[in-house]
């Protein structure tokens, strides 16, 4: 900073105090481009309806920093300087109150209004001790020293006194339009936006509704020091689409940077690549890349999601650091601690899911092969029939249902499941015990199935020893398509039922035959999927009895990337 130097005893000139005014404003201006820039920014200017509401709007208080010649114009003794600028301030006290504004002519239209601002000089002739103006200054009279002259050469005339920072304003009118079609106008070359005020047709008053701040216009949302503090000066709010990011920030960018470091808060969520420029129509568009600077895939950006970019100028890409609720892209693991990418864990479980009621299968979009396990329904034992005093009954009981587990490299985009039925216990008039229905997967190029045990016959009544054999094994499974078989196995057959004495009711009931997931039923009860039911025995003068039911069938797949 320039300082001016005086002397005991020597003449002090006029300019000492003009030149000196100078230099501190160029000071005071260095440090404020050195902080702001000098590409333009505004402080406050808070655009608000009047109260009560008129056609008029008001702009309150606040600084306009823009860059400017150092004096357009001589000032007092100082010469006109327009080879240098330096970021002057212009200074708003008060509150601007606007002329109103005029409504469209045609119902259904509205009309944009752009306020723009812009430095200026004033300089004006004001009394500091009185606040009054114009003021009439003495000057030296070398003919009578005691009795100075009345303005310049004791003319009378005013002077200028001071030559104040200001903020001037214009208001440019769009062209009415269909209301929501209406366009904003540009600012003019050399002045800054700030804010636009929509009028519709018919219009009688002015609400905040009808106030917006100009997209890019570089009004700090607080104090410089608290924007630094709180970031705000680097935060955006996306307003682009899936896949093309934008966001303004309070100080547009113009130029970038390398390394420069911004947040946005994300408004669509990416479905695959995706672009982002931090002032549209200003900075073009460039690829967004992952920490492992591959193309983002999709997800990776959420919408509502706070985004951290970087630019990269060296790959020309801005590389997401992170945005919250978003994937990460990792690069590949090499070291034991490192992150691992999905690609590299090859062969990992990705789902478990069960069935044990018929249903469709939707495999996970990562799923590379999958395992199939499934069971056809455990048969029904067969009734018994009414005995005497010298009779006993036995049925037949149940054989399991075949199992099948297959491995299969080939993904299908859906596949339909059918989980067999229980087969039905056998009726007590009495009647033979239902099959176990087919558990079966479909999809295209994919069959499987796996059928249900067979069903036990009735028995009885008997007059003496009787030995009934269970009811048969079910076919194996059938498996069509690319499969790996790992193991396939029938369906037990059911145990073998006796009666041995009738006097003394000695009666056996063979066990229902057992599935690779459940074991066959004794004495009444079956147990996991698959299983046969236990024949049915009566004794000597019992009742004709019905059979028992096996259990259902059941599958479950088990994914893998």
């Amino acid at each position: 900073m320039r300082r001016i130097e005086t002397y005991v005893g020597q003449q002090v000139y006029e300019w000492s105090f003009s030149a000196q005014a100078q230099y501190t404003m160029t000071a005071i201006a260095k440090v404020c481009s050195a902080l702001l820039g000098t590409s333009g920014t505004v402080n406050g200017l808070a655009c608000t309806p009047t109260s009560p509401a008129t056609m008029t709007v008001q702009i309150g208080a606040g600084e306009i920093y823009q860059l400017e010649n150092l004096e357009a114009t001589a000032c007092g003794t100082l010469p006109a300087n327009t080879t240098y600028q330096i970021l002057k301030q212009g200074i708003q006290f008060g509150t601007y109150t606007t002329s109103a504004f005029a409504t469209p002519s045609t119902s259904g239209q509205s009309i944009n209004y752009l306020i723009e601002a812009q430095y200026q000089d004033s300089d004006i002739s004001l009394d500091p001790t009185t606040g009054t103006t114009p003021v009439v200054l003495q000057f030296y009279n070398s003919t009578t020293p005691s009795s100075p002259w009345s303005g310049p050469n004791n003319s009378g005339a005013t002077s200028n006194t001071f030559r104040d920072g200001i903020v001037a304003y214009t208001i440019k009118a769009g062209v009415a339009a269909t209301t929501g079609s209406q366009v904003t106008p540009s600012p003019d070359t050399g002045w800054i936006g700030l804010w636009v005020v929509t009028v519709p047709y018919g219009a009688t008053s002015l609400t905040s509704s009808n106030i917006s701040q100009y997209t890019g216009s570089p009004i700090l949302p607080t104090g410089i020091l608290q924007s630094i503090i709180t970031s705000n000066l680097t935060y955006g709010v996306d307003s682009g689409t899936a896949g093309i990011v934008q966001a303004k920030f309070p100080i547009p960018v113009t130029t970038l940077v390398d390394g420069m470091d911004v947040w946005v808060k994300i408004a669509a969520t990416n479905t695959s690549t995706a672009t982002f420029t931090p002032n549209p129509g200003v900075i073009s568009a460039a690829p967004i890349v992952g920490a492992a600077h591959a193309a983002l895939q999709g997800g990776e950006l959420v919408v509502g999601g706070r985004a951290n970019l970087v630019w990269r100028a060296d790959i020309t890409s801005w590389v997401l650091v992170e945005c919250t609720g978003g994937a990460q892209q990792v690069a590949p693991a090499t070291a034991s601690q490192h992150a691992m990418q999905l690609g590299q864990a090859t062969g990992r479980l990705l789902a478990i899911t069960p069935f044990t009621g018929s249903g469709t299968w939707t495999p996970n979009a990562l799923t590379k092969s999958w395992r199939l396990r499934m069971v056809g329904a455990g048969g029904g034992s067969g009734g018994t029939g009414a005995t005497s005093s010298t009779q006993s009954s036995i049925s037949q009981s149940a054989a399991g249902g075949s199992f099948c587990e297959a491995w299969f490299t080939t993904v299908p985009t859906t596949a339909t499941i059918t989980i067999g039925a229980a087969g039905a216990a056998g009726a007590s008039t009495p009647g033979n015990g239902g099959a176990g229905g087919n558990s079966t997967l479909t999809a295209s190029g994919i069959s499987v199935t796996c059928p249900g045990g067979t069903g036990g016959t009735l028995g009885g009544p008997y007059g003496g020893v009787q030995v009934n054999t269970g009811a048969v094994g079910p076919a194996p499974c059938t498996v069509t398509g690319a499969a790996q078989i790992v193991q396939s196995v029938t369906g037990q057959a059911g145990g073998v039922s006796t009666v041995i004495s009738n006097a003394a009711s000695m009666v056996t009931a063979g066990a229902g035959g057992s599935s690779m997931m459940g074991l066959g039923g004794t004495i009444s009860a079956v147990s996991g999927y698959g299983s046969g039911a236990p024949a049915r025995t009566a004794g000597i003068s019992s009742a004709a009895l019905a059979g028992y039911a096996g259990s259902q069938g059941y599958a479950v797949i088990e994914e893998y990337c």
